[in-house]
């Protein structure tokens, strides 16, 4: 169920380099057009109505001190909640939405809508705006053992999540 709350705190201090570059990473996938069948590419999963793109990655973090792998976490933190506000500062208030309803009804082969079903797989939860009959939302994903964290973009048609 979505639910109304601010944006994750900023870091302090003016934002790093790729906040804006994944903003505008994320502003360049709302410009391209819906694919009439899903495609995949080295930065995500696109189809009819909706595109789902990597927009912020952290390195590998196999064979890396623990202490690495914690900084990566807390800098992917920081990234997600730098892009939350730089999206919020044009659209207002995120809507959040938590997308472990539709992750578990994925694992149980049961029917989700896309992007959801591909979404819920990369992030817990979506930071997410309405946009003129689409939907703009963004997330830190999950990272498995040794995979980069990543902050992840989605462009879909339709009311947000969760009919907000």
């Amino acid at each position: 169920m979505p639910t109304r709350g601010p944006a994750p705190p900023v870091p302090a201090g003016p934002p790093g380099p790729e906040p804006p570059a994944a903003l505008a990473r994320l502003d360049a996938l709302g410009a391209r057009p819906f694919p009439e069948r899903r495609e995949h590419t080295a930065t995500g999963t696109s189809g009819p109505g909706f595109h789902v793109a990597r927009l912020w990655a952290s390195g590998p973090l196999w064979d890396v001190d623990p202490a690495d792998a914690a900084a990566a976490r807390d800098q992917c933190v920081e990234e997600l909640a730098a892009l939350v506000a730089l999206v919020s500062a044009r659209r207002g208030e995120p809507v959040v939405h938590d997308l472990a309803e539709a992750l578990e009804r994925s694992a149980m082969g049961m029917p989700v809508p896309p992007p959801l079903e591909l979404l819920s797989a990369l992030v817990p939860r979506v930071y997410a705006w309405p946009d003129e009959g689409r939907w703009i939302a963004v997330g830190a994903g999950r990272p498995e053992f040794g995979q980069p964290c990543q902050v992840v973009g989605v462009i879909a048609e339709g009311p947000l999540p969760g009919g907000g």
